[in-house]
């Protein structure tokens, strides 16, 4: 190694401990001889404690018959790069470290050691992990939804076919065949739509364009419209003068958003018992209740309720668990907040806050009427 510009030794060893990355001396028996504060840090080891013992205390007894192939290579003269593997803090803690490893020379060019730049990754490991993890069961999730309503239009056009063959038309059963096409692809356009934002939330392209919007008028809308294919008693409670429930938001998401909380309602609620949705409007916000009657969220289910593709285990309501995680995004990039409650009769209560006057977090294309 050379000294540029007349760096001293002591200057050198400043920049190798400002790193946050451990970097470690050692001799071709794995003896440690050095030791910079990141390595500190990572392996929570003190300079004092590890100069001078193995190498081998970092590593996890399932991993021993690393260290000598390891050696040997650098003995070598050889150079390893970016090794993905795991090391063991003095806590006992394993966690996954990059490792770049590189030969040491003397003067004479003999080799007389190593040098380790060590990297903690497991959070990245994590991260990766989780996003495959995610990957598998969206695909898993998608294949099973998409082919359910697919198989219902596909049977049903079979149907229509073979009667058309036939010369045998009944209207009545065609329209009820035709009915339950419409169903299913309806059913698969909600499907790719919640896909197709899942998507753009994850890559921050979910648009938030707003507008001047009348909330209680979209909230009657969206209740009578369920109300009605649903044959289920919704109550609209407004209490607050009409006006007061107009504000600047991206109308269709928050659409988007009542339906699916109102819709769940209907779903995981008995037959028997109404569904009611309560506007509060104040200078500062309006506040969305949408109650149900049902069999409440369970403890285990209350902190992943909002997490993509988790659908409560106790539910027994077929879906794809976005619904959820849409809304909660949609309310969140307009400033807002959606929450669950346990009302003390029993059901649920999702909550909608949404604050006046706040910017959208991202994809905010300025004004746009609703009216």
């Amino acid at each position: 190694m050379k000294l540029l510009g007349g760096w001293a030794p002591e200057y050198l060893a400043a920049i190798v401990d400002s790193t946050d990355d451990a970097v470690i001396g050692k001799t071709l028996d794995g003896t440690i001889i050095s030791w910079n504060k990141g390595a500190e840090r990572i392996y929570r080891y003190a300079v004092d404690e590890v100069v001078g013992r193995p190498i081998s205390i970092l590593i996890p007894p399932d991993r021993a018959e690393e260290l000598p192939s390891i050696l040997s290579r650098i003995a070598r003269g050889e150079r390893i790069d970016h090794y993905l593997t795991r090391r063991v803090r003095k806590d006992g803690v394993v966690i996954d470290v990059s490792v770049t490893i590189s030969p040491v020379q003397d003067a004479t060019g003999k080799i007389i050691g190593a040098s380790a730049i060590a990297r903690d990754v497991t959070a990245q490991q994590y991260e990766t992990k989780e996003a495959l993890r995610i990957r598998e069961e969206f695909i898993s999730v998608a294949a099973h939804e998409l082919r359910t309503p697919l198989t219902t239009m596909f049977a049903r056009l079979q149907l229509v076919e073979r009667r058309l063959a036939r010369d045998d038309l009944d209207p009545a059963i065609v329209l009820r065949d035709l009915t339950l096409v419409r169903q299913a692809a309806n059913r698969l356009k909600v499907l790719i739509d919640r896909l197709l934002d899942i998507s753009r939330i994850r890559s921050g392209q979910l648009q938030v364009e707003r507008g001047s919007t009348d909330i209680a008028g979209m909230i009657e809308s969206v209740a009578l419209m369920i109300s009605e294919t649903s044959a289920r008693q919704i109550t609209v409670l407004a209490p607050d003068h009409p006006e007061s429930y107009r504000m600047d938001v991206d109308g269709m998401r928050i659409e988007e958003v009542v339906v699916n909380l109102v819709d769940n309602a209907v779903k995981y609620s008995p037959k028997d018992t109404p569904v009611d949705v309560e506007l509060r409007s104040t200078p500062d916000a309006i506040w969305i209740g949408v109650r149900d009657r049902g069999p409440g969220i369970d403890i285990a289910d209350r902190t992943r309720i909002f997490e993509p593709f988790h659908r409560s285990s106790s539910s027994g309501v077929p879906g794809v668990g976005l619904g959820l995680h849409i809304a909660k995004q949609i309310v969140e990039l307009h400033g807002g907040a959606l929450n669950v409650e346990t009302p003390a009769d029993g059901g649920s209560r999702f909550v909608v806050t949404i604050p006046r006057n706040v910017e959208g977090k991202s994809g905010d294309d300025g004004p746009r009427d609703e009216r």
